[in-house]
């Protein structure tokens, strides 16, 4: 062993980092030094250079978006790039705009293995074309272009219709989420890690990447809120806001709540991550660093696909939020507690809920939301249900009567009543 000076350790952690040969650090004193130079084969096709300029100054007028946005739209502008032959942005006319529009239409009904491009890809690679010609005309030396040429990249009704998927659109009702959650494993502390995401996805509705990056300071257990932050978070959008714990989710709050207890029992502190990596998953000591939280939200999709195959299916993380909307169609009775319930989700609103029924607070949203929690509000279906149980319509032991008879209980506990007895 040898102790190294700060330079030669950071060489050395650069070279790690960077998988390069540690000859590198001393080049002069090797048989066969690290070399460093053009790997003519690695480029593929044309490298176009002429507007590589202005399309500098728009990544700094970029800045304002998310890195990831950015990137997708620096996709679709290298994209027409190459569809110009490299040809400089200042030279093009709406009938070239036109063109790469059709471009996009033919890829459309291409498959993937002939380089055809998905709806999802075609719709938006025109609308960052049009996004960026409307900037790039209040540049200099571009005004001179058409204004016409951002309404060139619309793509046809046809086109740009977004075809319904069932793969996409498939998602459990809470019931059968629950079923989900209630036959996963949960012996080893990892098994456990993975039932509690899964089961506060449909308790608080959030998306998977601010879920995954959840830190014990986010949660709010006595008053059942938790908080995506996006200076802390990876929150879509970069948007922050309280969620109150979704109604008619008791079952997977339990599941969880015992989570965040056994984390407790492990000393884990605020800043420490509510569902870290399996490597940090022991007993903490109060002075060791906060434990990171997961570096993407794979281990959250492993989990869903594992809880929904025996129910044949493979449901994404995000069908919880389709789960939650669902059930909220079903429990909310005006429009007041749907516009809380969509806020709940992060949603802006439907426009037209907007125009009609005004701006909701924050607060509100919240506190219809907790009411929502206290009273005890049944669908049509659940009526009939608890009408069918005192008719004695159902079976006893089946999984109907189970049901109904839970919603009987529950009918008499907001009555006042003791319960149902033998």
């Amino acid at each position: 062993m040898k102790l190294l000076g700060a330079t030669e350790c950071d060489k050395v952690k650069n070279c790690l980092s960077t998988n390069v040969s540690l000859a590198r650090i001393d080049e002069g004193k090797v048989q066969d030094p690290a070399r460093i130079g053009k790997d003519k084969g690695s480029r593929q096709g044309n490298w176009f250079t002429i507007n590589d300029r202005i399309i500098y100054d728009w990544q700094a007028y970029a800045g304002r978006y998310n890195p990831k946005t950015e990137q997708a739209h620096l996709v679709s502008i290298r994209d027409f790039e190459r569809f110009l032959a490299g040809r400089s942005f200042e030279k093009v006319t709406p009938k070239v705009a036109g063109a790469y529009r059709d471009h996009l239409v033919k890829l459309r009904v291409l498959s993937k293995e002939t380089g055809g491009l998905s709806n999802s890809t075609v719709r938006h690679r025109a609308s960052h074309l049009a996004a960026f010609f409307k900037w790039l005309r209040g540049q200099s030396g571009y005004r001179r272009l058409s204004a016409s040429i951002p309404d060139y990249f619309a793509l046809p009704r046809s086109a740009s219709a977004q075809p319904l998927s069932a793969e996409q659109r498939a998602f459990p009702s809470i019931e059968e989420a629950w079923r989900m959650v209630d036959l996963m494993p949960h012996e080893t502390i990892a098994q456990r890690r993975d039932r509690a995401m899964v089961a506060f996805a449909f308790v608080c509705g959030l998306r998977a990447g601010a879920l995954t990056s959840l830190r014990l300071k986010h949660l709010d257990l006595e008053n059942k809120v938790v908080v995506q932050d996006a200076g802390d978070m990876r929150a879509k959008n970069d948007k922050s806001y309280h969620a109150a714990w979704f109604p008619r989710t008791d079952d997977f709050r339990n599941v969880f709540l015992e989570w965040a207890r056994e984390l407790k029992l492990l000393g884990f502190q605020a800043q420490d991550a509510v569902f870290p990596e399996i490597k940090d998953l022991g007993p903490r000591l109060p002075s060791a660093p906060a434990v990171e939280i997961l570096a993407s939200g794979r281990a959250l999709q492993t989990a869903f696909s594992r809880a929904s195959e025996p129910f044949g299916n493979r449901y994404t993380p995000h069908s919880a939020r389709h789960t939650l909307k669902a059930l909220g169609a079903r429990i909310c009775r005006t429009h007041e507690e749907r516009k809380a319930w969509s806020m709940n989700l992060g949603h802006a609103d439907e426009q037209i809920t907007e125009r009609h029924y005004g701006k909701m607070s924050a607060m509100r949203s919240q506190t219809i939301i907790e009411a929502l929690n206290s009273d005890e509000v049944f669908t049509k279906e659940e009526q009939e249900m608890i009408i069918d149980f005192y008719e004695n319509r159902f079976v006893r032991g089946t999984d109907e009567y189970r049901i109904a008879r839970k919603l009987a209980e529950r009918r008499e506990r907001a009555r006042g009543g003791d319960g149902i007895t033998e």
